[in-house]
């Protein structure tokens, strides 16, 4: 006691006349001063709010204390400490008190005022508020603040506004002087940088794809989507370091080759496809996945116990499917003509190759997942049916932008090849359906509600004769197999996905008019970052994309903008599209 009596003093001699103390408000305890300044006073900080009682709550205290055993303080009496805490700050000034809040935090999120401004707005009526947010005042201060104030003037200057004659002044200054000359030029050149990458020369081109562009439908989607992710992808071929994990890609290959497989399996043994009998399906599918997951290509899935489970959830994601396919396939006039029917040298079609300007063509290679036919006194049609490993459909306003024009493209040069007519090209999902059921359901109706979510979407001829050969159980109503509607006067309605056969042979030469388009842009050199933006479902490819820390794309900056696809209506579209493909 001794000790700390000696050591403790009744004040301190301020160390200099003029000072600033800087403190927290509730550890702060200090003289008379002039000028106090309270900073960030917003709602849940000054005052603050004291939700965390701790272990023991205030009412357990506060029986602890009856008993008397006294505890920490609880939240009444913290409370009670912040009031005075705020008391202290309010009256410890002489002369001037200054108060400021932030409107905002670091990640942009607005911020409310502290409920003691208000209250001292009410009580002083004539106070008025300043905001450097709402009107930022340039200053010439020291040399580091008036740099700062100048490039934000030469920002302004950039994007057109007028500024004040003296920043030329001063501009002139930081040119003239040795220490801050190249820290200008630096941030000026900062100020005029954009990411827009320059087309590639003619040399780089040649180098990169010679006089023929060997390509694939589905990379010129990517062309369409954004420019630059394809010329780092298939240009560069900048690719992610390869990770131990299994990939959506990964799993969708896999079950394409087992139902591939299948059908090649069903056609060697001599079986028909429309007979076939579950467990021999089963038997089948089975046989054929412990063949794939012998090979080293598939060893993943079956390196982990995690990857075992998901090898076991493929294999019933494939049963289901397959299920569903035999069963639409049976309820249809159409046969299996082809599956994995490749355009390529040496395989069932050759490479689809159109003639450029300048003497330079393309040659498209590719694979059809399947090919239906049915044969009538008119003609034979075709069907051209891919399998997706989630649930997509085909969207008209993507098929004029260039993203959605594979199966277009395989439809038109089939049809070409065998001299057959187009019947329809669909998607079909490889999914695992979760359906909303209630407990008032039979088997049947579930039975029923699962067939829904394996509907093929797509497009169908609009040819109530054709639509009734892919779904023979249909009279009217809606089909539970294809997306068509026939009404009670016994034709197509509105709500069926379907088009003639004028509107399918305009989309077929508007495909390849726009696949000759994308592959002249490609062999010009153009590069441009510049990814779609799908107004209808808001979808952008930025969101999944591996070089966005390469392109440093952002809307509305560095003149960064979004290639936008409309969303119009499907008869203004094949209007559209009637006028433009030639």
């Amino acid at each position: 006691l001794r000790v700390g009596l000696n050591s403790s003093g009744l004040g301190i001699i301020p160390q200099t006349q003029d000072q600033v103390i800087a403190g927290d408000v509730e550890r702060s305890r200090t003289h008379k001063v002039k000028a106090v300044f309270i900073v960030g006073m917003n709602d849940g900080v000054f005052p603050t709010i004291h939700k965390d009682e701790g272990f023991l709550g205030d009412n357990d205290r506060k029986a602890l204390k009856q008993k008397g055993i006294e505890l920490a303080k609880g939240s009444l009496e913290a409370l009670y400490e912040d009031n005075f805490s705020i008391y202290k700050a309010f009256t410890t000034s002489e002369e001037k008190l200054f108060l400021s809040y932030i409107s905002s935090n670091i990640d942009g999120a607005s911020l409310r005022p502290s409920i003691l401004i208000n209250k001292i707005k009410k009580i002083f009526s004539k106070l008025k508020e300043e905001s450097d947010i709402l009107e930022i005042q340039d200053e010439i201060l020291i040399q580091n603040l008036t740099f700062d104030e100048l490039i934000n003037n030469l920002s302004k200057y950039r994007d057109g506004e007028k500024i004040d004659k003296k920043w030329f002044q001063i501009y002139n200054f930081y040119n003239n002087n040795d220490e801050w000359k190249n820290k200008l030029q630096s941030a000026v050149e900062a100020l005029n940088y954009t990411n827009k990458p320059d087309k590639i020369t003619k040399e780089n081109i040649d180098k990169l794809y010679g006089k023929t562009l060997n390509t694939t439908v589905s990379r010129l989607e990517q062309y369409k989507s954004c420019p630059f992710s394809y010329y780092l992808k298939y240009g560069l071929k900048v690719n992610d370091d390869d990770e131990f994990k299994v990939k959506p890609l990964d799993t969708g290959n896999f079950m394409h080759d087992v139902i591939d497989t299948f059908f090649k399996t069903v056609r060697e043994q001599g079986l028909k496809i429309k007979e076939i009998e579950e467990t021999k399906v089963e038997e089948i599918i089975n046989e054929i996945v412990e063949d794939k997951l012998s090979l080293g290509k598939n060893y993943i899935l079956t390196s982990t116990d995690k990857y075992k489970v998901l090898t076991r959830r493929l294999k019933r994601v494939i049963l289901k499917s397959i299920k569903y396919i035999l069963e639409s396939l049976k309820q249809s006039d159409f046969d299996v003509f082809g599956t994995e029917i490749e355009f390529k040298k040496g395989k069932e079609y050759e490479p689809i190759t159109l003639q450029l300007e300048d003497g330079k063509k393309v040659e498209i290679t590719g694979k059809i997942d399947r090919i239906d036919l049915a044969q009538t006194e008119d003609g034979n049609y075709i069907r051209i049916i891919d399998y997706k490993s989630s649930v997509k459909n085909i969207d008209l306003n993507e098929v004029v932008a260039g993203l959605q024009i594979q199966l277009l493209t395989y439809l038109d040069a089939t049809c070409k090849i065998e001299e057959m007519m187009p019947a329809g090209v669909l998607y079909f999902s490889l999914i695992d359906p979760v359906i909303k059921a209630n407990k008032y359901m039979d088997d049947e109706q579930i039975e029923q509600e699962i067939k829904k979510k394996f509907k093929m979407n797509g497009l169908i001829l609009a040819d109530v004769k054709v639509v009734k050969m892919m779904d023979k159980n249909l009279e009217s109503g809606q089909s539970s197999i294809i997306p068509a509607y026939i009404d009670k006067e016994g034709n197509l309605s509105k709500k069926s996905n379907a088009i003639t056969k004028d509107q399918f042979e305009d989309l077929q030469k508007y495909t390849t008019k726009i696949i000759k388009e994308i592959s002249e842009e490609i062999l010009s050199g153009k590069i441009d970052i510049e990814p779609y933006y799908n107004i209808k479902n808001k979808k952008t490819p930025c969101d999944y994309c591996q070089y966005k820390t390469i392109c440093q794309f952002k809307p509305g900056e560095n003149k960064n903008n979004y290639n936008y696809i409309s969303k119009k209506e499907k008869e203004e579209i094949l209007e559209d599209i009637k006028q433009r493909k030639d």
